[in-house]
């Protein structure tokens, strides 16, 4: 990182063991007329992966070095996130409490049921706002401070400079990955959330001076009142980290609502077709709630010829949810392919 310190001087747990591979999509890109690459963030050694661990390496650290033995965060029920954070509390042995919203299920599925088998202790708070569900985090933070538990609140999605930090290095690494092999990317498109996997990735372009267009393709749209200003925050703030001599610019961040479809978790055109290409042509699982809206949105710019090869899909993990009925069965009766079999 040639204007930036070295990655190390943040303190770093290894929670992952091996660099995700990067490799080429050879039958979705004769699908769409365009150079499809994938980062595998969805492959790893902890908590069945996904691009929160890069930030719980350093989060968690952090967390180490104030004295904290606790952590405390929140998020959906269908949280990756959360997940995450279950299962690297499980693995440095810290206590971790998850205060999750969204309707409870009737069964415990998906990562509501990982979540509980890393042993976290899951507070579910109902139907909340994102502003209401931060209130009741709070409130669990002092009720454990209170009986003595020296706790780290990890902010939603790990959404920190110290966790776009770690994207930043994420943007070098993958560049690095595909020198190896002969290639480069002229487009990276991730499904965003909080927003610090974009922030860091926009900082990984700055630090090695690329052109590379960054698309985030907003799956929550309602985490902030002012998602760009919030993610150009991030950058900022994991530049003072890394790279002091780099801003990083309004201009800088790209986002698009246009594949949001009813909001997060909510349906959206173009998801299915995602899933199920993705599926059948390169035997890769992508989600209902993140990763396919992500997909969905390679494909439809692909067909409009508004996107720019060669494409690195930047796969953040989270299949996990397409095992909860509700997507399964939505999925099912969405496919003619899958409609046709008889259980």
């Amino acid at each position: 990182m040639s204007a930036a310190r070295n990655h190390t001087d943040l303190p770093r747990i290894d929670l992952r063991g091996f660099t995700s591979p990067v490799h080429f999509l050879p039958r979705l890109s004769d699908e769409l007329g365009v150079e499809v690459w994938a980062k595998r963030d969805d492959l790893g050694s902890v908590g069945l992966a996904g691009n929160k661990v890069r930030k719980l390496e350093t989060e968690l650290a952090h967390a180490r070095t104030l004295g904290a033995t606790h952590i405390v965060t929140e998020g959906s029920r269908h949280s990756n996130a959360t997940r995450a954070a279950a299962a690297a509390a499980a693995a440095i042995g810290m206590k971790c409490t998850l205060v999750l919203c969204h309707n409870e299920p009737k069964e415990p599925v998906g990562n509501l049921l990982l979540d509980a088998l890393f042993g976290a202790d899951l507070r579910l708070v109902g139907d909340v706002s994102w502003v209401e569900l931060a209130r009741l985090t709070e409130d669990v933070v002092r009720e454990l401070e209170a009986v003595g538990e020296r706790v780290y609140r990890l902010p939603i999605g790990s959404a920190t400079g110290r966790g776009a930090a770690s994207f930043a290095r994420a943007y070098i690494e993958a560049e690095e990955q595909m020198e190896a092999q002969g290639a480069t990317f002229s487009t990276i498109v991730h499904a965003s959330s909080a927003g610090s996997t974009h922030a860091g990735l926009a900082l990984g372009r700055a630090v090695r001076q690329k052109s590379t267009r960054v698309i985030g393709v907003v799956v929550a749209g309602e985490v902030y009142d002012d998602v760009p200003g919030n993610y150009l925050r991030l950058a900022n703030e994991a530049a003072d980290l890394i790279a002091p001599t780099i801003r990083v610019a309004a201009s800088d961040i790209e986002l698009t609502e246009d594949y949001l479809g009813e909001g997060y978790g909510q349906p959206a055109a173009g998801v299915t077709e995602a899933i199920d290409l993705m599926a059948r042509l390169e035997g890769i699982v992508v989600d209902p709630v993140y990763t396919a809206k992500a997909v969905a949105a390679i494909i439809d710019m692909a067909r409009k010829e508004t996107i720019e090869g060669p494409v690195l899909f930047w796969h953040t993990g989270g299949y996990h949810a397409i095992f909860d009925p509700s997507y399964a069965a939505a999925v099912w009766s969405d496919l003619p392919r899958l409609r046709d079999i008889r259980l």
